[in-house]
């Protein structure tokens, strides 16, 4: 997987919308990444010559950080609110950087040199200033986010007979809205998580976010891959989609419970016309839209749905 959920989503969107209209066909993306994120489709391949007349969809992802520390792009300017001294802790890049994800210190690339990192916050999640050194010569500071556990898993919960998924709504903080999504959480690195197994992890949240368990599970990526968050997140997703799990009668049977901050509606019967409206009204988030057009495409794949 070349892309992150927000860039991916929008590429699975645009794929789907053109099935509902009869272009099923590949397509060419056309991605940029100044302010914000914009995906283009600029063309329609048929058979084998590439038709640039055709139509055109457009995506538009603006993101408003005018309240976040640094610019849009991530980086510090010089009018930017400063960190306390007193909370701010240099990190000797020549060790391993103790992230909560457990990230080499060094970059994977090297042409991109990785100077330091600052932690500027940390509670449940952390705030790490990154000074990176570019491959044309320049310095600059991202701010980057991070937090607790091994990663994040998403699930999407399929039934067979129905033809209908398993969602949840619950608050999100961010947007300050009630939000349609699917069972995720926080890969834990300890024995809950049989030391960070994030199928283990996925189990355990559709028992608490959906009163679901067993079923037949199948990864959304090649490979068990991982897909990380955003250009400026530490955190990785892993993605499953579980067939005719066994629903849980909360009255009669123990139910993991919810964290405290949690407060999550179950939503049975979700058609496949109702997940796709969803998603273009904006009803969901990007990481629960990208989760369910990979699911729905796996559904494509196992014969489940057209």
């Amino acid at each position: 997987i070349m892309f992150r959920s927000v860039r991916s989503t929008i590429m699975l969107f645009a794929i789907s919308t053109l099935m509902l209209i009869g272009e099923t066909r590949s397509v060419i993306l056309e991605c940029t990444s100044k302010v914000g994120c914009a995906a283009t489709l600029i063309g329609i391949e048929k058979g084998n010559s590439r038709n640039f007349q055709g139509p055109k969809i457009s995506f538009l992802l603006k993101i408003d950080t005018t309240s976040i520390r640094g610019g849009s792009d991530g980086s510090n300017h010089e009018n930017s609110p400063t960190v306390k001294e007193e909370t701010i802790e240099e990190v000797n890049t020549s060790e391993k950087y103790e992230s909560m994800n457990a990230l080499e210190a060094t970059s994977p690339l090297p042409e991109y040199e990785h100077i330091s990192d600052i932690l500027g916050y940390s509670r449940w999640r952390s705030i790490i200033q990154r000074k990176v050194k570019m491959p044309n010569g320049n310095v600059v500071d991202f701010d980057v986010v991070d937090q607790k556990g091994k990663g994040a898993v998403v699930v999407f919960a399929w039934d067979t007979r129905t033809k209908t998924a398993t969602l949840i709504k619950e608050y999100n903080p961010g947007c300050m809205r009630i939000i349609t999504g699917v069972a995720a959480g926080i890969i834990e690195s300890g024995d809950k998580h049989d030391g960070g197994d994030p199928m283990v992890a996925g189990r355990f949240e559709l028992e608490e976010e959906c009163h679901l368990r067993n079923g037949r599970w199948y990864s959304l990526l090649e490979d068990d891959t991982t897909v990380p968050h955003d250009k400026y997140s530490v955190t990785e997703f892993s993605a499953y989609l579980v067939l005719d799990a066994d629903t849980i009668d909360s009255a009669s049977e123990d139910v993991r419970a919810l964290d405290d901050e949690e407060d999550i509606e179950i939503i049975h019967g979700v058609s496949v016309p109702k997940i796709l409206e969803m998603i273009r009204k904006g009803e969901m988030n990007l990481v629960g839209g990208w989760t369910c057009l990979l699911a729905l495409e796996k559904l494509r794949e196992l014969g489940e749905i057209q």
